[in-house]
């Protein structure tokens, strides 16, 4: 992802007139003591953790192979003789669920994995072997976790700066609707994309061929059970589907939030949008609380973003966290009124 020096202009300029309510120096104290609980617990059941983690990795592959070759033998019973559109109908699910399911396989993969190296730690050989292989799950949806990995991690230690590789406190939103241009995930319609270098790299090219694998493999075994129509839907609906909410995510999780790593971030929660949006559970739905304590893995993320909310003030909620009702996608809505208001009062548009 490329810094834009005038979005990080735009959000110190924004963040001056931001009448914000920061979290309390007792109530950062009450957060850091509940993480610092749950982290000694993390360490101190490095198997149970170990076996979260594979049952997390075993669901989404396995699913996945449920979605591909099972669900539409369910739907399109070889007795009914569908029509064309009950076949494209059929397609279409099962190619939005596993472009989803990639994205939220990618997300663990990178984050947990590449990031801050928690699916499998330590340093026995199971362990580095399950971590290596953990780590490049990602591949399987052309993602390359070196560079994400360098890119995240100087996001958290140089926070809303010039060295902030993934800075998004103000990203203005002509960049995030050029990425969902088709295929975006692959072409540089803009640079707001950050799992992948915008440049083709040795690792960006073992991706393309892990991935490529992987989807061709399925995409023969889905023509010979249903046939080329069903096939062609299947892999157009793939890079789009999870990318579209991999961008969405990004585009929100920081966006017009202060520049400070404590308030900087909000949560969308373990409701079903803050779920779907986030990529799943052991995705990045409760991504404050990842930045308050960024040494917890995914679940004690959950728990720590539910004792948060607890301490929270009516306006810090809202702040913070996701709106009643269609939550997300009034989220986004505002997000993008007000990134492009405050662009043109400023003069300063993409």
């Amino acid at each position: 992802m490329k810094i834009h020096l005038d979005e990080l202009g735009l959000a110190r300029a924004y963040t001056q007139g931001l009448a914000f309510e920061d979290l309390s120096t007792e109530q950062v104290r009450l957060i850091l003591n509940r993480g610092r609980e749950l982290y000694r617990w993390f360490k101190g059941h490095p198997r149970t953790h170990a076996l979260i983690n594979v049952l997390v990795i075993a669901w989404v592959l396995g699913t996945d192979w449920v979605v591909l070759l099972r669900l539409p033998r369910w739907i399109l019973r070889p007795d009914a003789h569908p029509g064309a559109g009950w076949v494209v109908a059929a397609a279409v699910l099962t190619g939005a669920l596993h472009s989803w399911l990639l994205y939220s396989l990618a997300i663990f993969s990178l984050h947990e994995g590449a990031a801050h190296k928690i699916i499998f730690p330590g340093n026995g050989r199971l362990s580095r072997a399950a971590q290596f292989l953990a780590v490049n799950l990602c591949r399987l949806s052309a993602a390359e976790p070196n560079y994400y990995s360098a890119c995240h991690m100087a996001h958290h230690a140089k926070f809303g700066t010039e060295q902030d590789s993934e800075f998004l406190n103000f990203v203005q939103p002509g960049r995030f609707w050029r990425t969902l241009l088709p295929l975006g995930t692959f072409l540089n319609y803009s640079d707001f994309v950050i799992h992948r270098p915008l440049n083709y790299t040795r690792g960006r090219v073992i991706s393309g061929l892990a991935a490529g694998l992987y989807n061709g493999t399925y995409a023969y075994l889905l023509f010979r059970r249903f046939g080329g129509l069903f096939t062609v839907v299947v892999l157009l609906l793939l890079p789009h589907v999870g990318f579209y909410f991999d961008r969405m995510r990004q585009f929100t999780e920081h966006n017009l939030m202060p520049l400070e790593n404590k308030s900087g971030a909000r949560s969308f929660g373990a409701g079903f949008s803050g779920l779907l949006v986030g990529g799943g559970p052991w995705g990045q739905p409760c991504h404050m609380a990842h930045h308050l304590v960024a040494s917890i893995p995914w679940y004690q993320q959950i728990a720590l973003h539910r004792f948060m909310v607890r301490l929270l003030t009516e306006k810090q909620r809202r702040q913070f966290l996701l709106p009643a009702g269609l939550g997300f996608p009034r989220l986004l809505w505002r997000v993008v009124r007000d990134a492009n208001a405050f662009s043109r009062t400023s003069g300063r548009t993409t």
